[in-house]
């Protein structure tokens, strides 16, 4: 079987998200266990989770993997999957559309 992504497409998707979208990175990670983080980096995506760094209020930083809901079978799904990691990270924070 072969990855749903190839290093072309990984790439574009993270600059993209790390070039676009800094605070839906930060809605994410806070959503996801790192609640004070400041910032945060799209470092990785896979079939099965994106990674993100994120950097903390006391200048720490933590890895943060989410995993999608259904595995990424292309550039598609990858961007289904990240807006819905997105929605519910909003949803769960109280954060406006």
């Amino acid at each position: 079987m072969s990855a749903p992504l190839d290093d072309e497409a990984r790439g574009a998707i993270l600059r993209h998200m790390n070039d676009d979208h800094g605070r839906d990175n930060l809605v994410i990670v806070r959503a996801n266990g790192a609640a004070t983080a400041v910032a945060a980096t799209m470092t990785e995506i896979d079939a099965v989770a994106g990674v993100w760094i994120a950097q903390l209020d006391d200048g720490a930083e933590e890895q943060v993997v989410v995993p999608w809901t259904t595995p990424l079978t292309d550039r598609r799904s990858a961007r289904v999957q990240i807006v819905d990691v997105h929605a519910a990270a909003r949803a769960q924070l109280s954060e406006p559309s």
